[in-house]
């Protein structure tokens, strides 16, 4: 029987590393059960032909390039098609309270989708958060990979600086794991995994200049 998942979001402390370094992580962010299930539907959306490949994306330049992402992708419906997917929306909406209510951001909404990647599918270097289009304050990934190992690879790379010597930060996609950031600031990338790397990689927005 389904349970409706509660969570006290993240902590002072988590709050502290994400206002004082750009990012923070959180580890074991919603129990193992709802991850799995997670993680399960959207292997069955991957399997079902549902999802689609996201090919297109932008440089460091703002350029439009093809072949900068190999990741399949499903985007959720503001109330969620599953009770797992449901209570995730729920949580990340009490998270955007949380947010605003600590930085005065004006988060107006939260959108996301699943992403799978292929073993050795990657996703390069690139910024979330595009020239005239700053509605994406901060960008949450929330990962469904059970039992990863070092080895498996696939590590999200958050680039500190845009320095000749690029000081990064490498974040295994270990199952539960809440990675947030500021979407405007990081160069990020995914690294290529030896076995299929899951995630909900959501944004929370502000609202578009046009309807202020």
């Amino acid at each position: 029987m389904h349970t409706t998942i509660t969570c006290d979001t993240i902590t002072n402390h988590q709050l502290e590393a994400l206002a004082e370094h750009g990012y923070t992580i959180i580890d074991n962010y919603l129990p193992p059960p709802m991850i799995a299930a997670l993680q399960q539907q959207a292997i069955r959306l991957r399997d079902a032909g549902i999802m689609h490949q996201a090919s297109i994306g932008k440089d460091e330049t703002n350029r439009i390039i093809s072949e900068v992402r190999g990741d399949s992708i499903y985007w959720l419906d503001d109330a969620g098609q599953t009770p797992e997917q449901t209570d995730y929306l729920h949580t990340m909406q009490a998270l955007q309270e949380q947010l605003n209510h600590c930085f005065f951001l004006g988060l107006f909404e939260f959108e996301c989708h699943f992403a799978v990647y292929d073993p050795g599918a990657v996703y390069l270097k690139h910024l979330d958060q595009f020239k005239g289009q700053q509605e994406r304050q901060i960008t949450a990934v929330l990962y469904l990979n059970d039992d990863w190992q070092q080895d498996d690879g696939g590590a999200l790379r958050l680039y500190l600086n845009e320095s000749e010597n690029a000081v990064f930060v490498d974040i295994a996609p270990l199952g539960g794991r809440l990675a947030l950031f500021l979407s405007g600031r990081f160069y990020h990338e995914v690294l290529p995994a030896q076995r299929t790397r899951i995630s909900l990689t959501g944004w929370f927005r502000t609202r578009s200049l046009e309807s202020r």
